[in-house]
């Protein structure tokens, strides 16, 4: 299925099949009176289906909670994506797989997992914000105690959830991560700590033969998630970027998925050299590969998160999402692009970007990247998007002030 396909999905039978259960769930949770002290420890399941960059900058907090469980009882709901990063790390003591391939696969995946979750924990996290469904697998699973986010767009989780932790999407979200701990009696999430861990796990990792970067080299994160490809950037964007990289000597190494060479090679022609690791490496691999970096240039994914964990002096470009909300203060060295137009951030705002796939944000993030730290942009950036009668496509606007 593709992302859109998912969403609608999400957004229509997962929406119908809550209001038919909210009668239910009420009626159960004012006769049967459980007992939703955090304090049992039976188990619990975590969820997070989509983003594993967000699920690594909750690891710190869902660190502490996991040292409050028992050996075994702490376990991951993703997809395959997901699943596939957090069980190279180690983060969890099992993983339950959500297969989405297919409808088929959805619902049968689904089920196994209801069935251990129901049968192994008394607690069940969703990361999720956004998603009707996970709030679905939550009810379902017939978990005692169910956490999550609640705000004024889903406002109706409120009766769904049993804890409740208020979240803003125009806040800093690693900070609602943290707080998840307090359910469990945490009152300090150690990031320092969980980063200089990290850094010395990937580092111990075994390479490759025949992999080895000759120092000093640069790592290029250029990929993401299918959830707005409207981050990347473009491979003559990258040249322009780069250009003081490429005439310093410095070499290129880019990092990614299978899926994501491609693009690499497109950037390699570009560029006119660079090495293409996509599909080469574990992520375990690619991250030390980026800690072992001069410096590391990306857009908002995975890859940057682990670099800036790692101290790695970081330039990044941001356009439909915003690195106020995303990146943690860490006190490390980077430079961040980000134009703020009225229109930005989208993601997880709009159902599609308003440009429909212009990304007028990365243009403008770009050349605040070219322009010298203390310069201004002296560019008026456009104030939003409309559509007439007589077209299909967006035009962008803007209106002078006097």
């Amino acid at each position: 299925m593709t992302l859109q396909t998912k969403r609608r999905v999400d957004y229509w039978a997962g929406g119908l099949l809550l209001a038919l259960l909210f009668p239910l769930v009420r009626l159960l949770g004012l006769t049967m009176r459980r007992d939703h002290s955090t304090a049992q420890r039976k188990g619990c399941a975590v969820v997070k289906l989509v983003g594993a960059g967000s699920l690594f900058l909750a690891m710190p907090s869902m660190r502490e909670i996991r040292a409050q469980f028992p050996a075994g009882r702490f376990h991951l709901v993703g997809s395959p994506a997901v699943v596939r990063v957090a069980r190279e790390f180690g983060w969890f003591d099992s993983y339950w797989v959500i297969d989405d391939s297919s409808l088929l696969r959805l619902i049968v995946s689904t089920a196994t997992v209801l069935w251990r979750m129901g049968r192994h924990c008394d607690h069940a996290i969703d990361l999720e914000v956004h998603s009707r469904f996970t709030t679905l697998l939550t009810v379902l699973s017939t978990v005692r105690n169910r956490i999550g986010f609640v705000d004024e767009i889903v406002f109706w989780r409120r009766g769904f959830y049993t804890h409740m932790t208020f979240f803003n999407v125009h806040g800093p979200v690693y900070v609602f991560y943290d707080l998840l701990a307090k359910w469990f009696g945490v009152d300090t999430v150690p990031v320092t700590a969980f980063n200089t861990g990290f850094r010395q796990q990937t580092l111990a990792a075994p390479m490759p033969e025949g992999i080895s970067p000759r120092a000093p080299f640069v790592a290029i994160g250029h990929a993401c998630s299918d959830l707005s490809r409207e981050r990347q950037l473009r491979p003559e964007e990258w040249k322009r970027l780069l250009h003081p990289v490429l005439l310093a000597g410095h070499e290129i190494v880019l990092l990614g998925g299978p899926g994501d060479a491609g693009a690499a090679d497109a950037i390699v022609a570009a560029l006119g050299r660079g090495t293409n690791l996509c599909g080469r490496l574990s992520v375990v691999q690619s991250a030390q590969i980026v800690a072992r970096a001069s410096a590391y240039y990306g857009i908002d994914s995975m890859l940057l998160h682990l670099a800036r964990a790692q101290s790695v002096p970081v330039v990044a470009a941001f356009g439909p999402t915003d690195p106020g909300v995303l990146l943690r203060p860490l006190g490390g060295r980077e430079r961040v692009g980000f134009a703020k137009l009225p229109c930005a951030p989208c993601i997880h705002v709009n159902e599609t970007p308003p440009c429909q796939g212009r990304r007028t944000c990365m243009a403008l993030a770009l050349d605040s990247l070219l322009s010298p730290p203390d310069q201004a942009q002296a560019s008026v950036p456009p104030v939003g998007w409309d559509v007439d009668p007589g077209a299909s496509r967006v035009r962008e606007i803007s209106v002078a002030c006097s």
